[in-house]
């Protein structure tokens, strides 16, 4: 009996086997030329030895003179990008799996600054500028005819070079689902106003590309809802989805669009939405098409939700995203009943986030993982590394995120490792996330790292065992990894010392008991999460923050929807000094220099943290080498401490 017998299930579509239900979602590798680069092989490499069916190739554009909204997309109007992709393809079929491409075109919300010479905007409507300053031409049949052909062509070539599957993007607020929204779509002749006549461009499209390609395996992408003001609900979706049934051979539901920042919160879903959010669209669209098959995105992380929606019928295949950069392995792990093993994604949106311009101040080019320090790494991990000189017995000297990924990345190498944590049981700094709803994310993915570190060989644990010089005479290590955490940052405010005043760590160490009034001193991330836990437990919450806004230190999609949540539950003031705190409330002065008091009856302390690295020095005279990670090196994120460790297992 096999795991997950409906998630590995093979099918068939157009004579194509596919092993599996599983694609990975589109997504583009790190790099900074708009070709398949070595680490776009790589990337996706891994992926397709994980275990995906279907491995999807982030977005390519189309039509380079009018289409480019990223500096490293690449086109397929461009035939140097051929050989590049070929080989992209062949790594991809090395592992059984059938490989899909996203087409695209940015439509109104192309940049002119990266279009080809000669290049220009267009669009459903005429715009005066668009989100660039760009105007937008609004297209005539001649252009739509165009760039129907232009789709068609891409697809052609890219059939040519192997790929099993289009992946046409009609969703997210790019130029055909512009067609189809009313966010963009103001046209009064026959490609606007009903659904019928908004979907005739994105038919011709349809219909362009399997004239050229009739064999080609046609996957078209949508939203099912684009959750903002005057955009597409799902029954209208559904309409357009009747008139897709039979062109295509699988629609895959998302949701959301490009015209509202706003909106991204759901297209890559926060921890603020359920996992599996478009799963009832996409089960409304599968109960109405006769031939097409049906593909679910959205948060997706854990196999026991894709068994069920797959056996209850609602969907056949889930996409994923974000889960394949927080492990590439997961499908095999999941098919060999090893699922407890898979390092979830926790939904931080750093990884999504890193290339969201306009809205970041530069698209980084590398992706990067919270949970997986590995990720953005492609060309360094896949050097053939020496083997280890010899085996070292390392000490690593605290169990969070940081110390327990240095324990398993040094015993996968070789060493010898002796994880040694105060508490009675890792992980416990984050602990926070067992209290707030929209954090348990974070609690399972610890518990998946605490199953491996018990799994790994060459691993011992010592739990409720404080690292001092004592213990590493006694165990003469040859390297020790310093993970030994931050400390709470106290300011000097007069009345701090009171016994109303806890800092906000003490809410899981302390289980502390919080009044009905609540005042949170400091509006980072840790203080914006804490204080809408508590509002949402019923609390009276408010949070005071120095900075000119909140949780500045958040990814932009997580910090949008964010301050979305912290607007509607807590009440808050930016650019504020707390004067003092008193027996019953705190004593502030706001940005217009207006003195208030807040009444509390509870004060959390939020202000950071520091590292606490220089009460190890002494440690350096006691091992051939002394490594710092983590918080204690420098107070910062999971994504750090995890990546420190990493680095400190290898070079080890």
């Amino acid at each position: 009996m096999s795991n997950y017998p409906h998630l590995f299930a093979p099918i068939r579509v157009r004579g194509a086997y596919i092993k599996n239900r599983i694609e990975s979602a589109p997504m583009s590798a790190s790099g900074d030329t708009p070709f398949y680069t070595r680490e776009a092989y790589e990337m996706y490499n891994q992926i397709a030895r994980g275990g995906a069916g279907i491995v999807t190739l982030g977005e390519a554009g189309v039509h380079s003179l009018t289409d480019h909204a990223h500096p490293t997309m690449p086109h397929l109007d461009d035939t140097t990008t051929l050989p590049r992709l070929i080989q992209t393809v062949d790594t991809v079929h090395k592992w059984g799996a059938l490989a899909s491409i996203e087409l695209t075109h940015s439509g109104c919300r192309a940049w002119s600054a990266t279009l080809a010479p000669g290049g220009y905007v267009i669009g459903p409507s005429a715009m005066e500028a668009n989100l660039y300053g760009d105007k937008v031409i609004e297209m005539d049949e001649a252009m739509m005819d165009m760039i129907a052909d232009a789709y068609a062509d891409a697809a052609y070539m890219a059939q040519f070079a192997g790929i099993d599957i289009v992946n046409i993007h009609g969703g997210h607020g790019w130029l055909i689902s512009q067609f189809l929204s009313d966010l963009n779509n103001h046209r009064t002749d026959k490609y606007g106003g009903s659904i019928e006549n908004k979907a005739r461009f994105p038919l011709m499209i349809v219909d362009r590309i399997r004239q050229k390609c009739p064999n080609l395996i046609l996957e078209f992408r949508l939203s099912g809802v684009e959750e903002t003001e005057g955009g597409m609900k799902i029954d209208e979706v559904v309409e357009f989805c009747k008139m897709l049934d039979g062109k295509v051979d699988i629609i895959h539901v998302s949701s959301a669009t490009f015209h509202d920042t706003g909106s991204a919160a759901r297209m890559f879903p926060t921890v603020f939405y359920p996992r599996g959010c478009n799963l009832d669209n996409a089960a409304r669209v599968k109960a109405v098409v006769k031939q097409s098959l049906v593909s679910v995105v959205g948060g997706i992380n854990d196999p026991d939700f894709m068994e069920s929606a797959l056996a209850e019928g609602k969907v056949d295949f889930v996409a994923v995203g974000r889960q394949f950069i927080a492990d590439p392995n997961w499908p095999n792990k999941a098919r060999k009943g090893k699922a407890d093993e898979i390092t979830r994604c926790i939904r931080c949106e750093t990884c999504i986030s890193a290339g969201f311009i306009p809205h970041v101040p530069f698209s980084s080019g590398v992706l990067r993982c919270s949970v997986n320090p590995t990720w953005g790494r492609e060309y360094e991990n896949t050097r053939k590394e020496d083997p280890i000189e010899r085996v070292k017995k390392v000490l690593v000297a605290g169990g969070g995120p940081g110390g327990m990924e240095a324990a398993l990345t040094a015993a996968r190498r070789g060493h010898h490792v002796i994880l040694c944590e105060m508490n009675d049981h890792l992980g416990a700094n984050l602990d926070y996330a067992k209290q707030i709803s929209f954090k348990w994310d974070i609690t399972t993915f610890v518990k998946s790292m605490v199953t491996n570190l018990q799994r790994q060989p060459n691993v011992e644990i010592r739990l409720d065992t404080e690292v001092t010089e004592e213990v590493i005479r006694a165990e003469n290590p040859d390297v020790i990894v310093v993970a030994c955490g931050a400390e709470p940052i106290i300011p000097p405010i007069p009345g701090v010392d009171k016994p109303i005043v806890h800092h906000v760590t003490d809410l899981y160490k302390k289980h502390l008991s919080v009044g009905q009034k609540v005042v949170v001193i400091g509006g980072g991330l840790a203080g914006c999460e804490e204080g809408l836990g508590l509002a949402w437990e019923g609390k009276d919450v408010t949070i005071v923050e120095m900075k000119d806004g909140l949780a500045k230190d958040a990814p932009y999609i997580h910090w949008r929807h964010l301050l979305t949540k912290v607007n509607e539950s807590v009440h808050s003031y930016c650019s504020a000094k707390v004067l003092s705190i008193e027996d019953d409330g705190v004593v502030i002065v706001d940005k217009d220099g207006k003195e208030q008091k807040m009444d509390a009856d509870t004060v959390l302390i939020a202000a950071g943290m520091r590292g606490t690295s220089e009460k190890f020095d002494a440690w350096h005279d006691l091992a051939e080498d002394v490594i710092v990670v983590g918080d204690c090196r420098r107070s910062a994120r999971i994504l750090e401490a995890m990546r420190t460790g990493y680095c400190a297992g290898m070079t080890i």
